[in-house]
């Protein structure tokens, strides 16, 4: 919660650095903006502040049509808020089955949320629906159909009927003359705090590349996507000018769009608040030196849970090469075809990443795998099979790390580095990696694994952080001017 003066004095000097983290309301003209809005600044008695864009909105504003509040950065979120929001998006729109999954009654998320936003879960949600409909339709050219489709709406009928209640206008008349695309693609921009650094993100997803799934070229990175029945691509640049990536998506779905957003700003790590975590980790010496060197330094994450599980697993004691090169075989060998989706000029990727159901009893052979890696993969694939819940529960890193390890052929590295970058924790920690034991080597002494456990106490809740700067740091050991995160 920001005072009143402080919010006064970010708002007449619009200063960037509260962008996001409440939004100026005004009584005479029933608008709210950014505190970086360009317009007049209106008197102080027709002003109020609002701690979020959701919760101006209920209060009856109405978007600044000057400086877009919908495109604000996100405010970090606490970790059980986060899950929950993940997890309402994923569940259809659904409190019920979002707390179900997350093991919590739905009078849990609603004490949260009233203690968090001061809304309900309910009115929060149908706020954000509002908040992306209004975005795609002042900002895409996709059709309003589905834009009604893509903000969670069941009908065009209840869509036009929400929108004018809201903004006293139809969905036609909020777009204005823009003109509707026929190629039925949307561009969306992804706001972030800054620093970020684009090319670092980049160059490590390009040295984990699928070439049948994937193309990632200096300026941007490009996927196949499968969620149920709805398939597609993504592509994400960076916005010229702004703090914000680029997200062009098409979809044979667009009721998706919505759950693919947040798949996206928790891949890229969007979200993260790096000024506190710059402040928590720069106290050890080895983490300073990367934090001054490359301050954008983010925690890289993944599209989908199931295929980085089995990346993972791929990665065990053997190069990022060599794993990828097996992934990509996988790929090719149980992945679907992509048929009848039209791909940006210059990008031929050819398969989706297998579903589940899809590596459920094979042999994978000629792949090139070992009997024992084949027997851990058909161990995983049948047990993620029935309990993909366990991903989607919140646990701690150390209980997800007691459930996991009970498989053979699955060890504490394996599931902390699922958790690192396969869930997003911020707090886990593959103790036992090569690269974490030789970034912490002094004098050519390795550290033991509980002395580096022990270190990495005073890193928490930021340890995932803690292990991407440690593998960056031997990038500056290596006297390297290249913008490179470790293989």
């Amino acid at each position: 919660m920001l005072s009143i003066e402080v919010c006064e004095n970010a708002r007449l000097s619009r200063d960037a650095r509260f962008d996001g983290k409440f939004f100026t309301a005004v009584l005479t003209t029933g608008i709210f903006c950014r505190p970086i809005c360009p317009a007049r600044p209106p008197k102080p008695e027709n002003v109020r502040y609002y701690d979020s864009a959701e919760l101006a909105q209920q209060s009856g504003f109405r978007p600044c049509k000057r400086c877009f509040p919908q495109l604000a950065p996100n405010i970090p979120l606490p970790r059980k808020i986060k899950q929950i929001t993940h997890a309402y998006y994923e569940n259809n729109y659904s409190l019920q089955a979002c707390a179900s999954q997350l093991e919590i009654s739905e009078r849990q998320v609603r004490r949260l949320f009233m203690q968090y936003y001061g809304l309900p879960p309910s009115e929060f949600f149908h706020q954000q629906r509002l908040l992306l409909a209004h975005k795609l339709l002042v900002s895409t050219s996709l059709t309003i159909t589905n834009v009604a489709f893509a903000a969670g709406f069941n009908s065009i009928r209840r869509f036009n009927e929400v929108i004018m209640k809201a903004y006293q206008c139809t969905p036609s008349e909020i777009r204005g003359n823009k003109t509707v695309s026929s190629d039925n693609q949307v561009t969306i921009l992804l706001p972030y705090k800054a620093p970020f650094d684009w090319p670092l993100m980049l160059n490590f997803f390009r040295s984990r590349k699928m070439n049948n799934i994937e193309d990632i070229g200096s300026e941007h990175y490009f996927r196949t996507i499968e969620l149920d029945d709805c398939r597609g691509w993504i592509k994400v640049t960076h916005h010229q000018s702004k703090n914000a990536l680029n997200l062009t998506v098409k979809l044979t779905d667009y009721s998706y769009l919505h759950q693919i957003i947040a798949r996206v700003r928790r891949m890229f790590d969007l979200d993260a608040d790096m000024q506190l975590i710059h402040q928590h980790l720069n106290k050890h010496p080895i983490m300073c030196a990367v934090i001054d060197s490359f301050p954008g330094l983010r925690l890289p994450g993944c599209w989908d849970i199931f295929e980085f599980s089995i990346r993972a697993i791929l990665g065990q004691q053997i190069s990022v090469k060599g794993a990828t090169t097996l992934a990509q075989r996988i790929a090719e060998k149980y992945g679907e075809t992509i048929k009848n989706i039209e791909q940006p000029q210059g990008i031929n990727t050819t398969k989706y990443f297998p579903k589940v159901s899809a590596l459920m009893n094979v042999d994978y052979q000629d792949i090139g795998l070992t009997r024992s890696r084949i027997a851990t993969l058909q161990t995983w694939v049948s047990f993620f099979e029935q309990n993909q819940a366990i991903f989607n529960k919140g646990l701690t890193i150390e209980e997800l790390e007691a459930a996991l390890t009970q498989l053979k052929g699955i060890g504490p590295w394996t599931v902390n580095y699922i958790g690192m970058r396969g869930l997003s924790d911020p707090d886990a920690f593959p103790s036992a990696d090569l690269g974490i034991i030789k970034a912490l080597t002094v004098k050519d002494i390795k550290p033991k694994n509980k002395d580096i456990l022990a270190l990495a106490e005073s890193w928490r809740p930021w340890r995932a952080y803690a292990a991407i700067y440690l593998w960056q740091s031997l990038q500056l050991d290596n006297g390297s001017n290249t913008k490179k995160i470790k293989d």
